[in-house]
């Protein structure tokens, strides 16, 4: 690491420390005044943490990036984060007004960079998509759902954090060993930032918050639909393998709560990590947050690097979302079976 790097990075985490240190004393950004009961689920009252993950990548972003302000990509990263602070912090910000707010920022940043998604590799949607009403339509749909399943699974420590993570190292490794375009060094920025968060989230010291949340998962649709559009050679369901995971858990929830005649915008602690976090401690196992985050995470590994090695072959991909879909039925009833009759 270069001295120029090495200073950046002090200067990061001591911006950092201070500013949690002023958050503890004002009593701000904490779990427990301003998370919400969805995230709050696996805590207690005398576990302070605070939310800031969101600041600091923000923070990161705007020390590693030369030209953090003359680049209108980032302003509306700064925006997106923005709706989630609010929603971390104001809890009667409602749900549909959040939506509402993300659809806004989501369709101004692909109407100005052009940024759509027009290639399924199936014919007659890829010719509904020609037109760009409903291609545009469709990219806010698929980008919308990954925020916000995004911020379904992230309950226990590790789980997002580690997933993001997970997905930009392969999208990396895959871009530099094949030549494929890609902005390295934005991406390089995002994986130095968040495996410093991991390992505070993992030490329990600080969460991403709504605002984190939907900053990374917002930074990564971004990545992904630019490395599918830039490099046709390599399959779109490949970055539907990437993002299986939360974005299922949300259209999951929606089916799950409509069948149950619950709201669909309603919080619930029913998504899958709930429940494994659940069955583990009530069975008296330590860790238990950490070690649901890291069973998840490892599923996904397992799946993730399976798919890095079938990027350019659909037939392989789609079995693999398939397959990973089953697993997670299975687990989702195996648990929940587990807990009623416990």
């Amino acid at each position: 690491m270069e001295y120029n790097e090495i200073f950046k990075t002090a200067l990061l985490l001591g911006i950092f420390f201070i500013f949690n240190k002023i958050c503890l004393n004002l009593k701000i950004f904490l779990n427990d005044t301003s998370i919400s009961e969805h995230k709050n689920f696996v805590l207690n009252n005398k576990n302070k943490v605070l939310i800031t993950g969101g600041f600091f990548l923000i923070l990161g972003n705007m020390i590693y990036q030369k030209f953090f302000f003359l680049n209108l990509d980032n302003l509306f990263y700064v925006l997106i984060f923005c709706v989630g602070l609010f929603a971390d912090v104001y809890k009667k910000f409602f749900p549909l007004l959040r939506i509402l707010f993300q659809i806004l920022i989501v369709f101004l940043f692909i109407k100005i960079f052009n940024l759509m998604i027009k290639d399924v590799r199936i014919s007659f949607i890829n010719s509904i998509l020609s037109k760009e009403f409903i291609s545009v339509i469709f990219t806010i749909f698929c980008v919308i759902v990954l925020i916000n399943g995004s911020n379904f699974i992230d309950g226990v420590n590790l789980s997002t954090l580690s997933y993001y993570l997970l997905v930009l190292i392969i999208v990396f490794i895959l871009s530099k060993n094949n030549y494929f375009v890609l902005d390295l060094n934005f991406v390089k920025i995002q994986i130095f930032l968040l495996s410093i968060l991991l390992f505070f989230n993992f030490r329990n010291r600080v969460y991403l918050g709504d605002g984190g949340v939907y900053l990374v998962s917002f930074i990564t649709s971004v990545i992904l639909i630019k490395f599918i559009n830039n490099n046709t050679v390599i399959s779109p369901y490949f970055a539907v393998l990437l993002l299986w995971y939360p974005c299922f858990e949300n259209l999951f929830s929606i089916v799950r709560r409509l069948l149950s005649n619950k709201k669909t915008q309603q919080a619930d602690n029913c998504h899958l990590h709930h429940l494994i976090y659940l069955f583990f401690s009530k069975n008296n196992i330590t860790y238990s947050s950490n070690l649901t985050g890291f069973l998840i995470f490892s599923f996904n590994f397992i799946i993730l690097n399976l798919g890095y090695k079938f990027y350019n072959q659909t037939k392989y991909l789609v079995i693999l979302i398939f397959f990973s879909i089953f697993i997670y039925f299975c687990c989702y009833l195996y648990f929940r079976r587990l807990l009623v009759n416990k």
